[in-house]
């Protein structure tokens, strides 16, 4: 797997950031009892900041190590209204009531995010099911997907602006290193246990289709296709739609609109043409 983030080169008398960023500052932070090393690294992706503050390793603090190759991200909500980013990744490293959970990134209410648990690792954010039709594919899902946890201002569980802005351009950058599609890769908490969450996209399926749409418009925003080729088992089907003008090439794992499908059939059965 790529790594996740450009480290710095530390010498002797300075440190050196990779993709010409100027520096980082190791701080100090305190949560209750207990200080914190956070490291505050310059994110090149979009001018935001991520604040390294990895959770402890050991299951309570649900982080157990495994290897983590992820095939999406699952998106949740921290169903506790006004709280921060810093104190919900604190009620995960105590333990968070016993059940051991965790997650990969939180956006916080002013936009900032944290990383508890890096990429490679899984979290321990969706394998509970919420209904018999969602148990055999929960046990599946910390194997499967990164997870990112949403502070939200009220309860509702809608995102403020700020928050949504960095959760999109979050995800936009996951998507955009791991390959993944937000139309096919990004769930809802709710799409892969049946769990109300995240609350207010779930009441409202509408604006969840704005933010895979809103994560797809900034992977493109450089006018770049990031794309990933056809899968496998679509190749050959997908190479004869291409030499027989069913389709353009472009965006083989996107999904398309109803008119883009009958235009699709339509040229593939040459009506077009008669």
């Amino acid at each position: 797997m790529k790594t996740t983030y450009k480290w710095a080169a530390l010498t002797a008398g300075a440190g050196i950031l990779a993709a010409g960023a100027v520096g980082y500052l190791i701080e100090r932070k305190r949560s209750g009892e207990k200080t914190e090393n956070v490291i505050r690294l310059p994110w090149a992706f979009r001018g935001a900041a991520i604040t390294d503050n990895l959770l402890t390793p050991g299951a309570s603090h649900g982080r157990t190590g495994q290897k983590l190759s992820a095939k999406g991200v699952v998106i949740h909500y921290v169903a506790n209204p006004g709280s921060t980013a810093l104190a919900n990744r604190n009620y995960f490293e105590n333990g968070s009531d016993g059940n051991g959970t965790s997650c990969h990134y939180i956006v916080g209410l002013q936009g900032e995010i944290l990383r508890l648990i890096p990429e490679n690792e899984r979290a321990m954010h969706a394998g509970r099911a919420y209904g018999v039709a969602w148990t055999e594919q929960a046990k599946t899902n910390n194997a499967t997907y990164l997870g990112i946890e949403v502070c939200h201002p009220d309860k509702t569980g809608k995102f403020s602006a700020v928050t949504y802005k960095s959760l999109t351009d979050l995800t936009a950058d996951i998507c955009k290193r791991h390959g993944f599609s937000p139309y096919r890769d990004v769930q809802r908490h709710y799409d892969v246990t049946g769990k109300m969450c995240p609350l207010y996209y779930v009441n409202n399926p509408s604006a969840w289709e704005q933010i895979k749409s809103d994560i797809y418009n900034a992977i493109n925003a450089d006018g770049q296709v990031t794309e990933a080729g056809p899968s496998e088992w679509a190749k050959k089907a997908w190479e004869w739609a291409v030499a027989n003008g069913v389709t353009d090439g472009t965006r083989p794992r996107d999904r398309a609109t109803r008119e883009e499908c009958i235009s699709m059939i339509y040229r593939a059965i040459g009506a077009d043409n008669s």
